[in-house]
C-alpha cells in the first residue's frame, strides 16, 4: 500500500504539470505574432524612405540634382549664345579681333554644355533640354557690352556653385569631380573680363587704347 501511494502522488503530480503546461500553449504561440508581425503601413517615416531608396525611387535631394545640372546646361548654351551675339555685334562695329575672341569664347561655352550632356548621359540622368532664351544683341557701347559679359559670367559661377552644393548633400563625387575645374575657370574668367572692362573704361582717358585692346585679344586667338 505504501508504494500504491506513491506512485498515485506521481502520477497526479504529473498530470498538474501537464495541464499548466497545455494552459500557457496559446500565449506562447502568440508572443512571436504579435511582437515580430508589423504591416507596412505602420512603418515610421524612415523606414518609408528606407524602402523608396531600396526600390529605386528618386530622393528629393537626387531630383534636385538633376533639375541644377539641367539649368547649367541652359546656362552654359546661355553664355555660348551671348558670346557669339556679342561676337557679332563687334564684327559690326570693326573691332574684329574682339568678335574673333567673343566667338572662340562662344565656342569655348557650347563645349562645356556639350560636356555636361555626355556625363549625363553616363550617368543615367533624366536630362531633357529648356528654351535658351534668345541673347542681347545690341549695346550702347564697348563698356555695356563688357559689363554683360561679365555679369553672365558671374551669374554662371553661382549656378556651378549651386549645383555643387547639392552634389555634396547628394555625397556625388563623381559629378564634383566633374564641376572643379569648371569653378578654377570661372574664377579666371572673372578676372580676365574685369581687367578687360577696366582697360575699356580706361578709353576715355587714353584715347586709342580701345583699338590696342582689340588687337591684343585678337592675337589671344590667333587673329
Amino acid at each position: 500500500m505504501r508504494i500504491s501511494s506513491i506512485g498515485l502522488f506521481v502520477m497526479a503530480s504529473r498530470l498538474c504539470l501537464v495541464k499548466h503546461a497545455v494552459s500557457f500553449m496559446p500565449n506562447a504561440k502568440q508572443v512571436p505574432v504579435t511582437t515580430t508581425k508589423r504591416s507596412f503601413a505602420n512603418r515610421s517615416p524612415t523606414m518609408m524612405v528606407a524602402s523608396k531608396t531600396v526600390f529605386g525611387e528618386m530622393s528629393v535631394e537626387r531630383r534636385e540634382v538633376e533639375q541644377l545640372f539641367m539649368e547649367q546646361v541652359t546656362n552654359e548654351f546661355s553664355a555660348s549664345q551671348l558670346y557669339l551675339s556679342a561676337s557679332i555685334w563687334c564684327d559690326r562695329n570693326d573691332m574684329t579681333g574682339m568678335a574673333s575672341y567673343m566667338r572662340a569664347e562662344s565656342n569655348e561655352e557650347r563645349g562645356h554644355g556639350m560636356t555636361l550632356i555626355d556625363f549625363a548621359m553616363k550617368r543615367g540622368f533624366n536630362l531633357s533640354l529648356q528654351t535658351v532664351p534668345a541673347p542681347e544683341s545690341d549695346w550702347e557701347g564697348p563698356e555695356e557690352l563688357w559689363e554683360a559679359l561679365l555679369d553672365s559670367e558671374k551669374d554662371n559661377t553661382q549656378s556651378l556653385l549651386r549645383l555643387a552644393d547639392a552634389a555634396q548633400t547628394c555625397h556625388d563625387h563623381s559629378l564634383l569631380t566633374l564641376l572643379m575645374p569648371y569653378h578654377m575657370e570661372q574664377v579666371n574668367s572673372e578676372d580676365k573680363l574685369k581687367t578687360i572692362l577696366a582697360k575699356v573704361r580706361d578709353e576715355n582717358k587714353t584715347p586709342g587704347l580701345l583699338r590696342q585692346l582689340d588687337t591684343e585679344l585678337g592675337a589671344v586667338v590667333g587673329v
